[in-house]
């Protein structure tokens, strides 16, 4: 006689089929989906006004995505040596720290973004990560990805007023252009900069080239320490500047 017996079988359906963001080639980005990760990631309204992906290789591995915002939060620098959200760690795309503050230096905790090791384990705590030399070495990486990221800024616009200068006619919009984005940047965060001279021996000279300032004949314009030398008359032999 023939028995009949219920099988119980499970099929299982991978639905999130996407990969992180961070885990993609950058050329398979486009600039939009940066954008919206961004808003996700820090809920702010604003867009970013620059970003950096990259991924670390050597005897250290990470990927990771940098962000610059557009604006300072309110009371930032009253809450500057206060715990900030910096950013946050994933160790083999798991999340381990929605608010790890020690990838980047204290001036540089505007920064925004993620972090992915593969080298980190994924059960350590946090009082064993901060003694980690791996952890040691992704922070100097970092620091260097966040600089060059500033210094990259600073130098298109740089090129932005050459051009402006080698034009010989331009429309009256042109002229009235929106101020190019280390301005804005510099606006927002300059104190920053001018904070981790202080407190970063080790990157002093490459934040010093950052700073910006008014002089008496830059008409409102800020420039950098070497512009200003260089537009120096050949008379002149002092800098007066006021603290």
């Amino acid at each position: 006689k023939t028995k009949t017996v219920t099988e119980k079988v499970w099929e299982w359906k991978h639905i999130n089929t996407n990969k992180p963001i961070w885990t993609r080639k950058p050329a398979d980005i486009e600039e939009k989906e940066y954008i919206d990760f961004y808003k996700a990631l820090t809920k702010d309204t604003e867009d970013p006004i620059e970003y950096s992906h990259f991924s670390a290789e050597g005897e250290i591995s990470f990927k990771s995505i940098l962000y610059v915002p557009k604006k300072a939060p309110r009371g930032y620098y009253d809450n500057y040596y206060k715990k900030s959200t910096a950013l946050k760690l994933y160790v083999r795309k798991v999340l381990i720290s929605e608010e790890f503050e020690d990838f980047m230096p204290r001036y540089l905790g505007f920064i925004k973004g993620v972090v992915d090791s593969e080298d980190l384990p994924l059960n350590v705590s946090r009082e064993t990560l901060q003694q980690s030399k791996v952890l040691r070495v992704m922070s100097k990486k970092l620091t260097r990805k966040a600089i060059a990221m500033l210094r990259k800024m600073a130098e298109d616009c740089e090129e932005d007023d050459e051009d402006d200068e080698d034009s010989e006619e331009e429309e009256e919009e042109e002229e009235n252009e929106k101020e190019c984005k280390y301005d804005t940047f510099f606006a927002e965060f300059g104190k920053s900069l001018k904070l981790g001279i202080i407190e970063d021996s080790t990157n002093k000279k490459k934040l010093a080239k950052l700073i910006r300032y008014e002089t008496s004949k830059s008409e409102g314009k800020f420039i950098g320490l070497q512009e200003y030398v260089e537009n120096m008359p050949e008379s002149q032999e002092h800098i007066y500047y006021i603290t």
